[in-house]
């Protein structure tokens, strides 16, 4: 008795949603498992359609990261710039949350969307502590 393997056929909004995971961040292997797909797959169709993140980089004028010295600054680095004057002290832990969020925009917009996440979910943690009367 000889078994036949199924292929899997995915459409163009599978491959859709599979794109938009895997440029937002999430790991190859987890967008795999999440829509379904052959991970080898993926990844062919990254590199061939330019979706890879050294290919997202190129066009984003983004040199990848190599070494630590290349590395971005912390994200929390971004809280004492010029549009933040006012010391970290002073800052309402109910107020952190609109800061983070606009601190967050910028970190995507330069392509730091785990930094951006660290960043809203210290937000997040601070205003829940401010809700529970720790302040």
């Amino acid at each position: 008795m000889q078994h036949h393997r199924l292929r899997k056929y995915r459409g163009p909004e599978t491959w859709r949603q599979v794109r938009e995971a895997f440029i937002a961040g999430e790991s190859g292997p987890s967008v795999a498992r999440r829509f379904d797909v052959g991970l080898a797959n993926l990844r062919r169709r990254a590199r061939e359609e330019g979706w890879t993140r050294a290919a997202i980089a190129a066009t984003l004028d983004l040199k990848p990261i190599r070494n630590e010295a290349d590395a971005p600054r912390p994200a929390i680095g971004l809280l004492t710039d010029a549009d933040t004057q006012r010391e970290l002290r002073a800052i309402h832990p109910r107020d952190a949350m609109g800061l983070a969020v606009r601190r967050a925009s910028a970190l995507l917009a330069a392509g730091q969307a785990s930094e951006a996440a660290a960043l809203l979910r210290a937000a997040e943690a601070l205003e829940r502590m401010s809700w529970a009367g720790i302040e």
